[in-house]
This record gives C-alpha cells, structure tokens and sequence, in this order.
C-alpha cells in the first residue's frame, strides 16, 4: 500500500493552502461568535445544569437521572428583568429538559440573569404551591468563544514552526487559560473566583470530578492500572526503536507527550468555559471548529510524518537486528 507523501514541496504548497483557507475561515467565524444567538446557546445550556439541581431539590429526579414522575413536571417561565431573548432560550432548556415542561402552569420558573458583554449569570428560582425552591449558587458561563480561535490558531502556527504538534498544543492550552484568566467580567456585577474555583465549578470539571469522586476504590485501581500498562506499552516500544528518527530519547519524548495532553485538556476545558462549545450548536461555531482544524493541517501532517519515519526505522533496525 502506498503511503501519501506530504513532505515535498507540491505537499507542502497544497498543505499551506489548506491552512490559509482554514484561518480565513475562523476569522470570519469570529463576526459572528460574540453574538446574541451565541449568548442565547451558551444561557440554554447553563439552564440545563441548573435545572438539572432544581429538579433533584424538587424530588422529580434520583440521582441518577431518572423521572420519578409520570410525566415532566410543567412550569410558566416567568423572566424578572433582562433582554428579551433570555426567556426564550430558557424555555428551550426547559423543553429539552426530562424533568421539566414549558406550559400554562400554576407552578412558576423565575429566571434571573446578571447580563455583561464577557459572561452571563443565572439562577432559577421554582415557586411551587406556596414555597420556593432554588439552586444553592448561581451559575456562569463566559461568552468569549473567540478566546479558543486565537489560541488554537497561534497553536498551530506554533507548532508549524517548531515541527512539534505536541508543544503547539501546549501553547495553545495554555495561552486559552490565560486569556481566561486576563479578560474577566465586570468585579461589579461577577465576583472574582480563582482559577482553581473556576475549574472546579466549570462544565467540564463540575460534572468530571463529581463522576471520579463515585468511583469505588476497586474501580479507581481498575483505571489506574490501565493508565500505568498505557505508559508501560509506550515505553517498551520506544525502546524497541531505540531512538527516534528525530533523536528524541525516551524520556524527550515522554516529556513532550505529557506537555500536548495536558495542552489538549486545558484547550477542551476552556471550550466549555468560555462559551466556544455552546456556539458548536450555531453554524458559526461549525464554522470556526472547521477553519480551526484545517489550520491544523500541516501540523497534523507533520507530526504523522514524523511517526512514519520512526516507524520505518523500527522496522530497520528490527530487521539487522535479526538472527541471519
């Protein structure tokens, strides 16, 4: 079987190209990320989750998510103060919710919602025959998906630059935390939270973490164990190839591995908090995530080449080594 080669110049040329276009691309995705629709998505969700506790304190769910009604309970969403979009995309949530129904009800769903132009804040409040219930804190969810389209894409020039997709990742991940970290909402309407708090109470962490902590100790052994045969595999087939064909040692490599994936997990992290992952319902999310890829092109080209070649010279060295 033939192996496509895209390190000539016709390659390279074709690659850059791609790349170009991807970049064009998620330019113009960003005229339209920071938009009300984004916003809408990005409060739809949010809602989701905190439906999702309303629905637990009200006894219409267990705790594994199951209805323990006949049918979803029906609330009248009643919006206090706001833009005139808030509303609806809380009825969507509430629609697509298992636990909840929008309808002409005696049971009120209150929305509140602190408005800025990098975040939004909610907390639902369930007025149910005469008593109220309500999720113990508010919510929050940047609207800055525009932070993931800079860092990616100086991620993979980065790693364009340096031949490594590993370090572009890193920089990618790390650069998206910062900017995080940089551009905040207003003191006087969100009060500061540190990092750690942050991802704690993120979307991606807030509902990881709480599945980890469940875990039984036998099934924290069981994964640890699967991790532990992963690094061991990796290792002895490093070690079969005795060195890369780009002169990287075992523990260069390890090293390098570990900066992309704790790269690629800070990137992912930051799509879910800073609102990039709700737009992913929007044809300008579709669109970014596109233009973000093929800007990934000539990395991802570089770095399968990259381990073609050390495969072949496994496979040589595999070959001379052999009796005969």
């Amino acid at each position: 079987m033939l192996e496509r080669d895209v390190s000539g110049p016709a390659g390279s040329r074709g690659l850059l190209v791609v790349a170009l276009v991807g970049v064009v691309l998620a330019c113009l995705a960003l005229a339209w990320l920071g938009g009300q629709a984004t916003r809408a998505a990005a409060l739809s969700g949010l809602a989701g989750r905190s439906l999702a506790d309303l629905a637990l304190l009200a006894g219409l769910r267990d705790d594994q998510g199951q209805l323990l009604r006949d049918e979803p309970f029906a609330v009248e969403v009643v919006q206090d103060g706001g833009s005139l979009w808030i509303a609806p995309a809380i009825e969507v949530a509430v629609d697509d919710s298992p636990w909840f129904a929008t309808g002409n009800s005696p049971h009120l769903l209150r929305v509140e919602v602190v408005e800025d132009s990098r975040a939004l804040a909610l907390q639902l409040h369930l007025w149910r025959g005469g008593w109220e219930l309500r999720s113990p804190e508010p919510l929050r969810v940047r609207t800055t998906p525009w932070i993931i389209v800079v860092a990616g894409l100086l991620g993979a020039v980065t790693a364009v630059v340096v031949r490594r997709a590993s370090l572009g990742l890193a920089l990618a991940g790390a650069l998206a935390q910062f900017l995080l970290a940089m551009f905040t909402p207003t003191r006087e309407l969100f009060a500061p939270q540190t990092t750690w708090v942050e991802w704690g109470t993120g979307p991606l962490f807030g509902r990881v973490l709480p599945w980890v902590e469940a875990l039984t100790a036998f099934e924290l052994a069981i994964a640890a164990g699967l991790v532990t045969l992963c690094l061991v595999l990796v290792g002895f087939d490093h070690r079969r190839s005795k060195a890369s064909a780009d002169g990287l040692n075992l523990t260069s490599a390890g090293v390098l591995a570990l900066l992309g994936t704790v790269g690629l997990l800070g990137l992912v992290e930051a799509m879910f908090r800073s609102g990039f992952a709700a737009s992913l319902g929007l044809w300008p999310g579709w669109l970014a995530l596109a233009g973000l890829l093929l800007a990934w092109a000539p990395a991802l080209a570089q770095a399968r080449e990259q381990w073609l070649r050390q495969r072949r010279a496994s496979g040589s060295e595999s070959v001379a080594d052999a009796p005969g």
